[in-house]
């Protein structure tokens, strides 16, 4: 990770998308990096909000940032571990696939060790599985986010994404998931 990660926040914000509702995304106080905005595919709400900030921002002080917006439901996070692929072209992502999860409190530590040394590094070697990024949030439920950054939707479900994901310490980790959203996204808008 580079030293000016150390310190880098993510905000979501999830809502559903209305006619009759423009939406205007207001630049908050806080270093912004990027700002992208994604159609959940199958998933309600159905828009999710992608703010990338230079620390970390209290939900509640980022309320205004998706104005004109209903039912908002705000998240923020620390970024916790950021890997890339070899090819890396972040540029090419259409696609974000995010799990967001609770764990035991017990197996916090394995939990962290099985994303960090097994399993964030095989994926990223997958094609069409560009960047990946893991995320905590310090007080809000589920605490866990991991987000991949995708150039091919079905990379999961390739051959080499379904051989990356097959191992013993994944298949018992991923038993100890609870309060677990998926969802895909496609970039609507990216500033």
């Amino acid at each position: 990770m580079h030293p000016h990660d150390r310190e880098a926040g993510l905000v979501t914000h999830r809502f559903q998308s209305s006619a009759a509702a423009e939406v205007s995304f207001q630049p908050p106080h806080a270093p912004l990096r990027h700002v992208r905005v994604y159609e959940l595919q199958g998933a309600t709400p159905d828009r999710l909000a992608w703010f990338e900030t230079a620390g970390y921002v209290p939900p509640a002080e980022s309320r205004a940032w998706t104005d004109g917006a209903s039912a908002v439901e705000c998240m923020s996070f620390r970024l916790h571990r950021m890997l890339q692929g070899p090819d890396a072209r972040p540029g090419d992502c259409r696609w974000l696939y995010v799990v967001h999860t609770d764990i035991p409190d017990d197996i916090s530590d394995e939990y962290n060790a099985w994303y960090d040394e097994e399993h964030l590094p095989r994926l990223v070697r997958v094609p069409g599985i560009v960047r990946a990024r893991r995320y905590v949030s310090p007080d809000q439920s589920p605490r866990y986010l991991t987000a991949y950054e995708l150039s091919d939707r079905d990379a999961f479900s390739s051959p080499a994404g379904l051989k990356a994901r097959d191992t013993q310490w994944t298949a018992r980790m991923r038993t100890l998931f609870y309060n677990t959203r998926r969802f895909t996204g496609q970039l609507l808008e990216a500033k």
